[in-house]
């Protein structure tokens, strides 16, 4: 299955105490981490205003650019570019840990599988076509301004328009920023086959071993290597494209931050720790950050292999640092719910799929009335979120749509 930015183009750039023992299953049925509930909401919503970035980065390409960019826009953006989809893999990663844990192993696939799979279909067939219309109108790659007409030939697999635009054989189907949606399925997938043998009385023992063994130092460095090592095998043979079929570092990066996400908040001596290290993660970030910038702008420490692994390594090091510090800061800060965090996290998968689709076809009206560089993006992201709220109200009372934009009714 296809390419996730686009049928037409690729998008480009984005002391320590040991752990006693692991949560034994009845007291991981208990637990709920507050700030994960934040950290979720916080880091789809970042999509937003990142996604809204891409309309003014200079040098990285999109389904439809502003008259207006900034290269200083695109070294603040290379921040977050570093760590959110990572981040949000782990985040996913701990979510599923809880939610397996609380259900009957059959009962939890069986919700899990429509849940991903029929929003993504959806969005395939309805959401994302509108970004795929922008594109490839305003890039002059198919002259058709008729929506519905390009609908239809969209959806038809022969049609001659898109014999050039063919994403994987035949097929010219897309599922641009829904491409997470494919990737988390078949990591549940994964997890779910192997979580009998996770939770037997077999592994018993090698969850005491790394509840021995486990301390923040490792948990710090062991993941940079690991980064590194994937980066080292598989970045320049396969470089990311969101193919699912051939999209071997981005799996590579993705999985495992999804099985730290979920085997990390089963060692809550570790987890709970990240906060009192929230000082030291910080100015370490920082450095990192400091240095892809000098590299991304042109900066080396040289041509020879000693410097290229120390180059790769300070990159991997920056994602993982930055995915630690704002987990740490997020247990410092948020200790508590409200209703509005519930009302988000309600939403949030539902805004989700919508937020890129808002963006592009906001954009592709509001840009060319040239309104300035400061009001055309504040007008873009506050219509983008005002449309987000309304489809979300408005389609969560519906009979059987809300499940085709990942609402879940209670």
């Amino acid at each position: 299955m296809t390419q996730a930015h686009s049928v037409l183009t690729a998008h480009q750039p984005d002391s320590h105490s040991p752990l006693p023992r692991p949560y034994t299953q009845a007291e991981f049925h208990r637990q709920r981490l507050v700030e994960l509930d934040w950290l979720r909401v916080l880091v789809f919503g970042l999509l937003i205003f990142y996604h809204t970035g891409m309309l003014y980065a200079e040098g990285w390409d999109y389904h439809y650019k502003s008259t207006y960019t900034s290269k200083l826009l695109t070294n603040i953006m290379l921040w977050s570019n570093q760590w959110r989809m990572s981040l949000l893999f782990l985040i996913s990663g701990a979510a599923i840990s809880f939610l397996i844990a609380k259900q009957p192993w059959g009962q939890f696939i069986r919700k899990r599988i429509p849940l991903l799979l029929l929003p993504l279909l959806f969005g395939i067939l309805v959401v994302v076509v509108p970004q795929v219309y922008v594109e490839a109108n305003s890039k002059g790659l198919i002259n058709l301004t008729d929506y519905w007409h390009f609908w239809h030939i969209y959806l038809d697999q022969t049609s001659a328009e898109f014999a050039p635009h063919k994403t994987l054989g035949q097929l010219h189907l897309t599922w641009n920023h829904l491409w997470f949606l494919p990737y988390i399925l078949a990591y549940t997938l994964i997890l779910w086959a192997l979580y009998p043998l996770i939770t037997s009385r077999a592994c018993a023992p090698v969850w005491r071993w790394l509840s021995s063994k486990c301390t923040l130092s490792l948990v710090v460095l062991v993941p940079v290597v690991l980064f590194h090592g994937i980066g080292w095998w598989l970045y320049s043979k396969y470089p990311t494209t969101h193919n699912f079929v051939e999209d071997w570092y981005n799996h590579a990066r993705s999985l495992l931050c999804f099985v730290l996400g979920f085997a990390l908040v089963r060692m809550p001596q570790v987890w709970s720790q990240f906060a009192s290290i929230r000082w030291h993660l910080l100015p370490i970030a920082l450095l990192t950050y400091a240095y892809t910038l000098f590299a991304f702008n042109g900066g080396s420490l040289g041509d020879n292999r000693i410097a290229q692994e120390i180059n790769g390594f300070i990159w991997s090091a920056n994602g993982w640092l930055w995915i630690l510090t704002i987990i740490a800061w997020a247990q410092h800060w948020f200790t508590f719910s409200n209703p509005l965090l519930k009302y988000l996290n309600s939403g949030v998968y539902c805004f989700y799929i919508l937020h890129q689709t808002l963006i592009i076809v906001i954009a592709y009206f509001v840009a060319p009335h040239k309104v300035g560089p400061v009001l055309e993006p504040l007008l873009i992201i506050s219509a983008v979120a005002i449309g987000c709220v309304v489809i979300f109200e408005v389609v969560k009372r519906l009979p059987v749509v809300p499940v085709l934009f990942g609402i879940q009714k209670k």
